[in-house]
């Protein structure tokens, strides 16, 4: 039973040690893979905020232009010759209406790029900062599964040596109780060595025995008539 028990633990270390340096492998492998991954955030973001500068610098210097080329027409307009101080103002269907259409118009495609850019930021950081969250999860789920493991493997160990030494203790005694045997084994042989001596030559000694038991009845006898005055 011991020697199952030892071989059971012992197997279950193996498989924890082994699950322990599969989880540190992987574990290793996710920061270099979160690293790489961070590392293309930081460089997508910043290409990103360099456009959306780029953009707004642009946006700004065609607001400037747009506007510096809507005051000049307006002043040509005011210094037309031969126009009267009565006359009605210039048709909003004019040439500078007509700029002014045309940068509105640019304007806004400008203003819905931009837009677009910061949406694109945008995801791109909530994607990051969800990406960040899971690695710490899994990060943290894979160090309390190792922790537990260690746990167990230390657990387990304890009881393989208190079974080891329990085994140990159990096959010393085995080994006394043998050599009480083996000494039980002899002074049995010895034993029945006797009594087959005893037995084998029973009969001649209880013949031998009667013939001494013969011989002192005769000698009492002779004694007994015996005339030891004379």
């Amino acid at each position: 039973m011991l020697t199952g028990t030892i071989s059971t633990l012992k197997k279950e270390i193996d498989e924890l040690k082994a699950d322990v340096k599969s989880m540190e492998i992987s574990l290793k492998a996710a920061g270099e893979e979160r690293k790489a991954q961070n590392k293309l955030f930081q460089v997508s973001v910043s290409d990103q905020r360099a456009v959306i500068n780029i953009l707004n610098k642009a946006n700004k210097r065609l607001m400037d232009f747009y506007a510096a080329s809507l005051v000049q027409v307006n002043v040509h307009n005011q210094q037309t010759p031969g126009a009267a101080s009565s006359a009605p103002p210039p048709s909003p269907k004019g040439a500078g209406y007509a700029k002014s259409a045309g940068a509105g118009g640019a304007l806004q495609l400008l203003a819905t790029v931009i837009k677009d850019a910061e949406v694109v930021e945008i995801e791109l950081m909530k994607t990051e900062q969800k990406s960040q969250q899971d690695y710490a999860q899994s990060v943290q789920d894979a160090t309390n599964s190792i922790e537990a493991d260690r746990s167990s493997i230390q657990t387990k160990t304890g009881e393989l040596v208190e079974n080891k030494a329990a085994l140990s203790e159990t096959e010393k005694e085995q080994l006394l109780n043998q050599e009480e045997l083996d000494k039980l084994n002899e002074l049995l042989k010895a034993h029945h060595a006797e009594c087959d001596y005893v037995m084998k030559y029973f009969d001649i000694r209880q013949e031998a025995w009667q013939e001494e038991m013969d011989a002192i009845k005769d000698a009492k006898a002779i004694l007994s008539g015996a005339d030891f005055g004379n």
